[in-house]
């Protein structure tokens, strides 16, 4: 028995030697704030899975690295007015140029309106594929009216 407890004895001391000794080691290991850098850093070490998401500055990317900010291409498309005589309706589709979407349009109607006649603009809306805008006018009575309207395009990725 007595070799038993000496081993258990031995064991104990060592345990406790690391756990002692264990802090001060730690302190020795320290880096100091801001020691390592691009020079003590292995080519490829930095990888995706290991930057942490949204930590990364606009500085941090090289130019060209990043889509542009913003509204790119705006433009605003003003077709002649559409004029009719002697119709109830009024029509006007804008079409932005290749490539561009419709980000935003409207219209008003001009010339012979009358009080409680109109015209009134009952369609103002965009394209269902996105680059166009149409606006429509309707009246009670057959009359004259000028449509005017305006379209707003940009690039859209």
């Amino acid at each position: 028995m007595g070799s038993q407890t000496v081993a258990g004895d031995g064991r104990s001391c060592i345990a406790l030697i690391v756990a002692l000794s264990g802090t001060s080691y730690a302190k020795i290991l320290a880096l100091p704030l801001n020691s390592v850098g691009t020079l003590q850093l292995k080519a490829n070490a930095v990888i995706s899975s290991k930057v942490k998401d949204h930590t990364l500055l606009a500085a941090d990317f090289k130019p060209g690295q990043l889509p542009p900010r913003g509204i790119q291409g705006y433009e605003v498309v003003s077709p002649p007015p559409n004029i009719v005589m002697n119709d109830i309706h009024n029509s006007i589709f804008m079409t932005c140029p290749a490539g561009k979407r419709a980000i935003g349009g409207g219209g008003a109607t001009g010339g012979g309106i009358v009080p409680g006649d109109g015209p009134y603009i009952t369609s103002n809306l965009p394209s269902v594929d996105g680059t166009g805008w149409l606006v429509d006018t309707t009246r009670p009575v057959s009359g004259y009216s000028a449509l005017v309207g305006r379209i707003i395009c940009a690039d859209v990725p």
